[in-house]
């Protein structure tokens, strides 16, 4: 009887380590933070969750009375590897990581769950034969629960060991009084200028950055805990935010020397609720740096940029328009811009007529944006224009924004995975427009951005609408307001497909070559934005 017991319970664990994998992933993806999960929980139905538990009651009243205990056991235990291995595994972009956290959540999932199935054998008096299957079922059901009291009651230890943690960073730091610190902030555009800074810095310095997308409190922990050492004299600290109060949490770990603000707009509204909450946020750089008589580098060709005023000393960068007189509005700008799908040439210029011609293998305006920003930087620290020349011409395209990949086959990649705010969704579709050939975009939308969302995704249809040949829209909940702003700026509905997943989409694309006649070549196919796990249409 026992051996019974035990595979049953061996069997079930089998079949929900599926499920329990994906809720803790989910967790995962939303920073451990109970009310984000829970939000992600409403729109999910947990339908194979809800019929195993009704199968169960049935089986439980009908079958307990018919079949011996061993074979009742057997049956249940047979049912849960089957469920099991016809379980269809979403396959994850962004796979779970299994951190310390993460085992500490499972080792306390398990603890309550045990006292869960303690606690309702004593409650329905079970027997441990027939009403075991029972019992299991409304632990499966209650899963998600389950895995918001576990974060819950872990929380406290794990606030005390980010704090330890972030105490043995901030002691690395004030260990490096020579280390010069530069926060990067913006709604867009600031892991791209992260990245060119670090290459045109490390012309002169020995730099650090906070690597990929580690823009949080403890992705710039664990950056300087387990990278910084001796030999670095710049730490570049990428800054995200998705509430007031964020920017300043990581300010307060790093005290940055300088600050740059990349741009801001409508991005993250589901939380920020308002453009001034994201104003307020943003500032918050500008705030600790201004601390340390320290000097903020602005994109004014960003409106709301443009409106702020700062005690703190500024270095105003942009690309000139050609109507403006540059030297009314910057102090480091370019001009004589030329953009195309093989880079960009321009001339860097400075008040006193100093100019020098550049160009980029880097697409579209925007990135030159980013450029000017970093060379401002740079030179603010002492390298010259002679020298950044050859290292911006040498710049590396950033994974993932606008980086052309040199595919082989029949068609080539424009990879902007990793955009998924307005401004740079439409500039990802202007440069689209600038290669010759048939253009596809593909792409399920924006997202976090709130009430707005349906009229920001509308109007991105209408932009993509003027540079592509046809549009391929992954998931059909946000395919619908970017499907109407196409039609309704005369896109014919013949060149749009709604595909069910990112992997239907790309089938398409591969058919859309095949039938691709040569006259109408090469084609180009703009991936813009892949959203993380978390978003997927259930």
């Amino acid at each position: 009887m026992a051996l019974y017991i035990t595979l049953l319970i061996v069997s079930f664990a089998i079949y929900m380590w599926t499920d329990l994998r994906k809720q803790i992933h989910m967790l995962q993806l939303n920073s451990y933070r109970n009310e984000r999960y829970f939000d992600w929980m409403k729109d999910q139905k947990r339908v194979e969750a809800s019929y195993l538990m009704f199968g169960l009651i049935i089986s439980n009243l009908a079958l307990n009375k018919m079949l011996t205990p061993n074979v009742y056991l057997l049956m249940h235990t047979t049912l849960f590897l089957v469920m099991r291995i016809i379980h269809k595994k979403h396959q994850e972009k962004k796979p779970l990581v299994f951190t310390w956290r993460v085992r500490r959540l499972l080792l306390t999932f398990t603890l309550l769950c045990a006292v869960m199935l303690l606690g309702l054998c004593y409650l329905f008096r079970a027997t441990v034969t027939y009403d075991i299957t029972f019992l299991v079922g409304i632990v499966n059901l209650f899963l998600p629960a389950m895995i918001l009291l576990s974060n819950k009651i872990n929380q406290p230890f794990e606030k005390k060991i980010a704090l330890d943690f972030t105490k043995d960073a901030m002691e690395r730091l004030s260990a490096a009084p020579e280390l010069k610190i530069i926060g990067i902030t913006g709604s867009y555009g600031k892991t791209s200028t992260k990245y060119i800074l670090n290459q045109l810095l490390s012309v002169g310095y020995q730099v650090l950055m906070t690597p990929e997308s580690f823009n949080t409190p403890m992705g710039v922990v664990r950056t300087i805990r387990e990278k910084l050492n001796g030999t670095h004299q710049i730490f570049i600290v990428e800054m995200g935010a998705k509430n007031i109060g964020d920017i300043k949490e990581i300010c307060d770990i790093v005290s940055p020397d300088m600050g740059i603000i990349s741009s801001i707009g409508e991005q993250h509204l589901e939380t920020f609720k308002t453009i001034d909450n994201v104003i307020e946020t943003k500032y918050e750089l500008a705030e600790a740096v201004g601390s340390k008589k320290g000097t903020m580098f602005l994109n004014y060709n960003n409106e709301y940029i443009r409106r702020q005023k700062l005690s703190t000393p500024v270095v105003r960068y942009g690309v000139a328009n050609g109507t403006e007189n540059p030297l009314k509005h910057y102090d480091v700008w370019a001009e004589n811009l030329s953009s195309g799908p093989n880079g960009s040439t321009f001339d860097i210029c400075q008040p006193g007529g100093k100019r020098m011609a550049f160009e980029t293998r880097l697409l579209g305006p925007h990135n030159v944006q980013n450029i000017v920003a970093g060379t401002a930087v740079a030179m603010a620290l002492g390298i010259s224009l002679e020298k950044l020349a050859p290292a911006v011409r040498r710049l590396e395209p950033v994974p993932h924004r606008l980086h052309l990949l040199k595919n082989p086959g029949r068609y080539q990649i424009i990879d902007d995975a990793f955009n998924a705010n307005p401004e740079g969704a439409k500039a990802a579709v202007e440069t689209l427009g600038t290669f010759k050939g048939f253009r596809v975009l593909v792409t399920p939308g924006m997202v976090e951005l709130g009430e707005k969302e349906e009229s920001l995704n509308r109007e991105f249809g209408g932009q993509a609408a003027k540079y592509c040949d046809y549009i391929i829209l992954v998931g059909y909940h946000r395919a619908k307001p970017i499907k109407e702003g196409a039609l309704k700026a005369g896109f014919s509905e013949e060149n749009i497909y709604i595909a069910k997943d990112i992997y239907d989409a790309l089938k398409m694309a591969d058919n859309l070559a095949n039938g691709l006649k040569p006259e109408e070549g090469p084609m180009y196919v703009l991936l813009e934005n892949d959203l993380p796990d978390n978003f997927l249409e259930a």
